[in-house]
């Protein structure tokens, strides 16, 4: 297989419209099963959607989150375009009572904007329904950032949102330095959805992307989050000290990486800014001890026993056996995986 047929797997390549139009059917018309009462008010807005579309691919600043849009609903609800004073006086909640994990979860390349509207509602029930007892108590967001497919050569597509899904960290560094310290957050993504999440944890321990910095800001506690990685499109040694997202880790409680070195497209990784490039972080995994201080919050997974050699993000996600490991991992009800 040479790179251009790589990145024409399923991946890289357009979403069928008839299994977006029955994802769409399903979950956004269809609740899930829940065992909270709906007039339960601190768990109202608790389904949302942030897209970053909008905003700067080239230089993010400041100035470029009042960019970001806002959608909030619930599983049998339609959506609701909310304001960014509304999302995180939701997030944040009423702190007087436990506050209410968070999990935030970052699409892969070639998600339209359409698509991701469905893939919210579908992963927050997957979320659910992974849990003991399908517990629901916990909100989750979607970050959609700009993945539509440019032209139809896939190689210069793939380049192209590798560095931006890494400027795209800065908006994610953003709207985490907004939620308060005690409400406990999990992140995790597919393929470059993690590579924009170790971007946006670097850029909060103080480091730079592309020769940008998050503001600077008041002195203020940054709580450790987790983390879970799935088929990371992100070069193998970038969470060493000291390197390209070298600080990610400082940011970090628990940092599951699940790699598959029978991965059929983070096979190919390496040529795609020529040849003889590093291995991807989701197809080799790293050695914890080769990370310093940090390393004993990593835990590694193997998951090619699962998933075979695909790459797609219903592999992961999609799939029962290691959502019912993740899930608890992620909404804090296990601190470790089993």
């Amino acid at each position: 297989m040479n790179l251009r047929s790589m990145l024409r797997t399923r991946s890289y390549s357009p979403r069928p419209r008839f299994w977006f139009a029955l994802i769409a059917t399903v979950f956004i018309g269809l609740p899930c099963q829940s065992n909270v009462l709906r007039g339960d008010e601190s768990l109202s807005n608790r389904l949302w959607l942030v897209s970053t579309r909008a905003a700067s691919s080239c230089s993010p600043s400041l100035s470029q989150t009042s960019r970001i849009k806002f959608w909030s609903s619930d599983t049998g609800a339609p959506w609701q375009q909310g304001t960014a004073s509304h999302f995180f006086a939701s997030i944040n909640g009423d702190l007087a009572a436990d506050p209410v994990p968070l999990c935030i979860y970052v699409h892969e390349n070639r998600v339209s904007s359409e698509e991701a509207w469905g893939r919210a509602k579908t992963i927050f029930c997957q979320l659910q329904q992974a849990t003991p007892s399908h517990n629901d108590h916990f909100r989750f967001v979607m970050i959609s950032w700009p993945s539509d497919r440019i032209g139809i050569r896939p190689r210069p597509d793939a380049q192209i949102k590798a560095q931006r899904s890494e400027v795209h960290g800065y908006y994610l560094a953003w709207l985490l330095d907004q939620i308060d310290p005690r409400v406990p957050v999990s992140l995790f993504g597919t393929s470059y959805g993690p590579r924009m999440i170790t971007a946006a944890l670097h850029l909060r321990a103080g480091g730079a992307i592309a020769g940008h910095q998050l503001a600077p800001s008041a002195p203020s506690f940054n709580p450790a989050v987790r983390v879970a990685l799935f088929a990371s499109a992100l070069d193998c040694d970038w969470l060493l000290p000291n390197h390209h997202h070298g600080g990610a880790l400082s940011q970090v409680e628990r940092m599951l990486i699940a790699y598959n070195p029978s991965d059929s497209v983070l096979h190919w990784y390496p040529r795609l800014n020529g040849r003889g490039g590093p291995s991807a972080l989701g197809y080799v995994g790293i050695s914890p001890s080769r990370l310093g201080v940090d390393g004993y919050k990593v835990q590694l997974m193997n998951v090619s026993g699962s998933v075979g050699k695909t790459h797609s993000w219903q592999a992961y996600e999609g799939n029962p056996a290691i959502m019912s490991r993740v899930a608890p991992y992620l909404l804090r009800q296990s601190d470790y995986l089993p």
